[in-house]
């Protein structure tokens, strides 16, 4: 194993210096920012995510080679700079490091907006897209959806269940909805369709791509949630839109926004 690593070293030594500065993503997290801040030129690979439309957001990976997080993958990029999730792939980033790759960490760490749009900035000044990374931070600061309602305790479910709500991603969902989380103790773990009628929520946002993955997916369209929500607000959007703390936040809650609005258009001219 020592041998392999030295060949590897003396290898990434002798490799021509490129140019232009090109990235390499191996995470659905790192795909998003790096599909949107990035130039095409200057991604030279990306993960297998990148080219599923159910987890992408606007953006697709049409042209790019797709890899596994596997160093044997890996070896003809180690001239370039990797983007991944340490705490993912421990190893994986433990033996690049070794052969002095360049990482940039992706690791799930903005916990608020300003600490996303932090992020999304260091990422803009990294692939020198500062402009369009100031751009898109801009973009995002400057979308209101507050629906300003009196009752806003509003239920999350999932393909997968009851969300968990102190995510990032969900907490700044409802935020820019002027909503606030469910007060009640449901959760993935200890999810029925009795306690959802029992919680009594003003609003319900399904997040799901109705492909039927489990019996918690079915409840979505169960006839006793349906008639709960009969007289109450509910909206639906793909999955897709938080499954990262990124900017797909946002577009999923300008499409939230719309129907939500709608509903309440609708009840005053009732």
């Amino acid at each position: 194993m020592n041998n392999i690593f030295k060949i590897l070293t003396a290898l990434c030594l002798c490799a021509p210096i490129a140019h232009a500065e090109q990235f390499v993503s191996l995470t659905l997290c790192s795909d998003r920012l790096l599909i949107e801040l990035a130039r095409p030129e200057q991604i030279a690979a990306m993960s297998p995510y990148s080219t599923n439309p159910l987890m992408m957001l606007d953006k697709l990976n049409h042209d790019k080679p797709t890899l596994q997080p596997h160093l044997t993958a890996l070896l003809p990029y180690l001239d370039k700079t990797v983007l991944l999730n340490q705490q993912f792939y421990p190893q994986l980033a433990t033996a690049l490091k070794q052969l002095g790759v360049k990482i940039i960490p992706v690791n799930d760490s903005p916990q608020t907006p300003e600490q996303l749009f932090a992020f999304i900035l260091q990422l803009g000044d990294i692939t020198h897209n500062q402009v369009h990374a100031e751009q898109l931070v801009a973009a995002l600061q400057a979308q209101n959806f507050k629906l300003n309602q009196a009752l806003t305790e509003t239920l999350i479910l999932s393909d997968t269940g009851v969300v968990e709500s102190d995510l990032p991603q969900y907490q700044t969902l409802l935020k820019l909805l002027g909503l606030t989380p469910l007060q009640s103790h449901l959760s993935a773990q200890n999810f029925s369709l009795e306690q959802v009628v029992r919680s009594q929520p003003n609003f319900l946002i399904a997040l799901s791509d109705k492909q039927g993955y489990n019996t918690q997916a079915e409840l979505l369209s169960h006839p006793l949630l349906q008639q709960l929500f009969q007289s109450r607000a509910q909206a639906s959007a793909p999955l897709k839109y938080t499954y990262c703390f990124d900017h797909g936040v946002w577009q999923g809650a300008a499409l939230l926004y719309q129907q939500l609005l709608y509903q309440q258009l609708n009840e005053k001219h009732e």
